[in-house]
């Protein structure tokens, strides 16, 4: 085993590393910027693979932000909802439902069906699952992550031509 290893550059890279971190030129935002970037062709895909008639889950997919202590750095791709976002449904399409008894929620109630039709309870025959968001990042998360390390790799070059000017 070598005892005396020594690297060419390791003063220039850290001087890299710190001209980085200290221009924020690789802060929570421009991270943040570059997730965004590289969640697009999952969203594309995932809204492509929505079933057509919902309209408004295929408009509610989306990146939704990291949120709390250290989650300024993460992205979270799926269905967006609340305001004018309406994706409250999303994990019923990609999982579907089993068969189950809609009650109405007062005793005594009653489920308005369609128009002058009421009644107790509904047996809801249950949905079959129709997969999205998984298929969806399974075919892009390569292209993905391409675009994480291209625009990672364009930052660092232009922070070793900064500092090796």
């Amino acid at each position: 085993m070598a005892k005396n290893l020594s690297f060419v550059g390791i003063e220039e890279l850290s001087q890299v590393l710190d001209a980085l971190s200290g221009d924020n030129k690789l802060s929570n935002k421009v991270v943040r910027g570059i997730l965004n970037k590289a969640a697009k062709p999952i969203i594309q895909k995932a809204q492509e693979l929505v079933p057509k008639d919902d309209g408004d889950l295929q408009k509610a997919i989306g990146t939704i932000p990291g949120r709390g202590q250290g989650k300024g750095e993460q992205v979270y791709v799926g269905p967006r909802r609340g305001g004018r976002f309406k994706g409250y449904a999303g994990h019923l399409v990609e999982y579907g439902t089993a068969p189950h008894i809609i009650r109405a929620k007062a005793a005594g109630g009653q489920l308005r069906l369609h128009g002058n039709v009421f009644a107790e309870e509904v047996h809801h025959p249950g949905a079959a699952p129709h997969p999205f968001m998984r298929p969806a990042f399974d075919s892009k998360k390569d292209e993905a992550i391409g675009i994480i390390k291209d625009e990672c790799k364009a930052i660092i070059l232009d922070g070793f031509k900064e500092v090796l000017k």
